[in-house]
């Protein structure tokens, strides 16, 4: 019911959240009917949109149900459908209109529903492909009942409404950052940041989302039994591994991101300036991926041990620091400031929330938990230096070099990397074993 409520409020309400979210552009920097264009398209697709609110609510429930009766194969692939939709989508687009304009898209609402409507039935494909899972679940567990004066559907409200916060929380965060990269120079800022956040996001959705599936149910058990010990244990590994691979992909972000986005999206709409400012904004963004994943992570212990109220507070503080930063920044740095103000934010979260944490818990992690990292790290800068100096070999900025570029520094540098991971791990084997000592000897 409120998923629906929502989606019927954001529908109405798509001019002022359009108007809302550009309230910071002057009036000076571009022609007023340009910017009265660029607000209808802007409220056209936004109202084709809304009824992803319904649809994602319903993705969250039925993956959370799935993930606490441990399948999670359902909720990791489905996304692929998705893409695949709205990868049809673009290529009809394409074909459709192979140079729109803000004027000619304007002009033509079957464009604007093109767009719209086939990024919706992505989700709703997603949705659709979910619910095979969920019924074969469901027809094992019984008959199904409401009872609001159930405890669980007491507990689940109360802690609820902290979360509802916490998204109000993030959607107000998210204004002032659009707002400012808008008020940096207009909807190409805007573009370059969510360019730059989506591709940050990759690596932390394809490698600590899926982690995070895993862990929680098993944190949210552990808690529930009052088995602190296991619940630190199984923290503890969860977090080394996701640093693990975290470490390194934040690097190969932060070195790459020039060429990697030259290549991905310089040789379509974007011009070399759209380019140069996307790239910039994600090495900043790359920056900040530890503390974002480790901040995510907290958030994820703490609701497992149904801190709520602790988390929605954490977020407090993260987004108050998010927003300062980011006025302050934008000014002298322009976008850049605004995406190094997340990282900051996210970093000081994390840092944050691992202190509240320990206060609880006392050390997040068995003895000897996080030695393996001290390899990984030093592994991630012997390879940072091979991506450095091979991606900078050539300075050619063709599709063909771009490629060579990239891929041969990611080849070399992964190379680096399992040598020194590799070595440090075979030498520590042997401090470890006396017979591999005397037989060194």
């Amino acid at each position: 019911v409120i998923l629906v409520v929502a989606t019927a409020v954001f529908f109405a309400a798509a001019p002022w959240l359009i108007d809302a979210f550009t309230a910071f552009n002057h009036s000076g920097a571009k022609d007023p009917a340009t910017v009265a264009m660029q607000r209808q398209v802007s409220t056209d697709l936004l109202r084709w949109f809304t009824p992803q609110i319904l649809f994602y609510g319903l993705l969250a429930i039925g993956g959370a149900l799935l993930n606490v009766r441990r399948r999670f194969g359902a909720p990791m692939w489905v996304p692929i459908a998705n893409n695949v939709v709205c990868i049809g989508v673009l290529i009809v687009f394409a074909m459709v209109a192979p140079s729109p304009t803000l004027h000619s898209v304007a002009m033509s609402p079957g464009q604007i529903a093109l767009l719209g409507a086939g990024t919706t039935a992505g989700v709703l494909v997603q949705l659709l492909l979910l619910g095979p899972s969920l019924l074969a679940w469901n027809a094992k567990t019984g008959r199904k009942y409401i009872d609001l004066r159930d405890d669980a559907v007491r507990a689940v409200a109360r802690l609820g409404s902290w979360t509802f916060g916490i998204v109000v929380l993030n959607q107000i965060a998210l204004y002032v950052v659009i707002a400012l990269a808008f008020s940096s120079g207009g909807s190409g800022p805007v573009s370059a940041y969510t360019y730059a956040y989506a591709f940050m996001q990759m690596p932390f959705a394809i490698v600590a989302v899926s982690v995070m599936s895993g862990i929680t149910p098993d944190l949210s058990h552990f808690h529930a039994v009052g088995d602190e010990h296991a619940f630190v244990r199984r923290f503890g590994t969860g977090l080394r591994a996701t640093l693990a691979l975290i470490i390194p992909a934040s690097l190969v972000l932060f070195i790459l991101a020039r060429p990697l986005i030259a290549l991905l999206l310089g040789h379509g709409a974007s011009d070399a300036a759209q380019t140069t400012q996307t790239a910039s904004a994600l090495a900043k963004l790359a920056l900040g991926l530890p503390g974002f994943t480790v901040f995510q992570y907290s958030i994820r212990a703490l609701q497992a041990r149904r801190e709520a109220a602790t988390a929605f507070w954490l977020y407090v503080g993260e987004n108050i620091a998010n927003v300062i930063l980011a006025v302050v920044l934008v000014r002298p740095l322009g976008l850049g400031g605004v995406a190094l103000a997340v990282s900051i934010a996210y970093t000081l979260g994390a840092i944050a929330g691992l202190i509240l944490l320990s206060v609880r818990l006392g050390a997040l992690g068995l003895q000897g938990c996080y030695r393996p990292l001290v390899r990984i790290t030093t592994a991630s800068v012997v390879m940072s230096v091979v991506l450095l100096v091979v991606s900078n070999l050539s300075t050619s900025t063709s599709v063909v070099g771009l490629v060579i570029r990239v891929f041969s520094a990611l080849l070399l540098g992964g190379l680096a990397y399992l040598g020194v991971v590799a070595l440090m791990a075979r030498r520590s084997r042997r401090q470890r074993d006396p017979r591999s000592r005397s037989l060194a000897d």
